[in-house]
């Protein structure tokens, strides 16, 4: 049997799981009929939003995994995602009425940013349109949130066996300055995160741990500059 395609996810029972990327969550009527399709045409067992408001096609056969990406990617026009980066939105003041701020312009502009960044371990990002935080700043590797007179930007936080709540580093910002300032911390985190490989689950330093290593007031010093 052929080579099985890299972005393919291998599962207990021995089938394998795709990701599909989709921008802040947005996807189009079109987007689903696609997905559908391929699920009915491949017998997928299980389709799944994950929490970073992704696709996860559950359940596929080995002997099914390269046609099926092959289908998404070339005639289909999808990515399937590499399983490192994600950026999480709420719909912000785009349609909610208790939002204050565009939270899926912003995280569109991160993603970008960050896509194909090579940091030492993947980056799960939330953004939200005010203070009732839908996108979990608080416990994302880089949170952003509407406090009313621009945004705030949170580093550090974690939701995973060892939790951490995410320090204020900067607020009162635009979209440019939050994009600055992100991008400093990423060069930063490049060249001061370790990426040796260790634990259970085989993971190099995640944001969380490295904010705890080298202090919140440091990477503040080397970032707001």
């Amino acid at each position: 049997m052929e080579q099985i395609h890299p972005r393919a996810i291998e599962q207990r029972d021995g089938s394998y799981a795709i990701k599909l990327k989709s921008t802040t969550g947005l996807v189009t009527p079109e987007y689903l009929e696609k997905v559908a399709k391929i699920a009915k045409k491949y017998n997928v067992r299980q389709l799944k939003i994950l929490t970073g408001q992704r696709f996860f096609l559950i359940g596929i056969r080995a002997e099914d995994v390269n046609r099926i990406i092959e289908e998404l990617t070339k005639d289909m026009g999808f990515n399937v995602e590499p399983s490192l980066h994600y950026v999480q939105a709420c719909v912000g003041n785009t349609t909610c009425k208790y939002g204050t701020l565009d939270s899926l312009s912003l995280g569109k502009k991160i993603e970008d940013l960050v896509y194909f960044e090579k940091v030492p371990a993947k980056l799960k990002i939330g953004i939200s349109g005010c203070t009732l935080n839908c996108g979990e700043a608080f416990v994302r590797d880089i949170g952003v949130f509407s406090g009313g007179k621009g945004w705030v930007l949170v580093i550090g936080g974690n939701s995973g066996r060892k939790p951490r709540i995410g320090d204020i580093v900067a607020d009162e910002l635009s979209d440019e300055q939050v994009l600055d300032i992100i991008k400093k911390f990423l060069k930063l985190y490049k060249e001061k995160g370790d990426y040796k490989v260790e634990g259970k689950y085989g993971m190099s330093e995640r944001v969380a741990r490295f904010v705890e290593r080298l202090g919140v007031d440091v990477i503040k010093n080397e970032i707001l500059v």
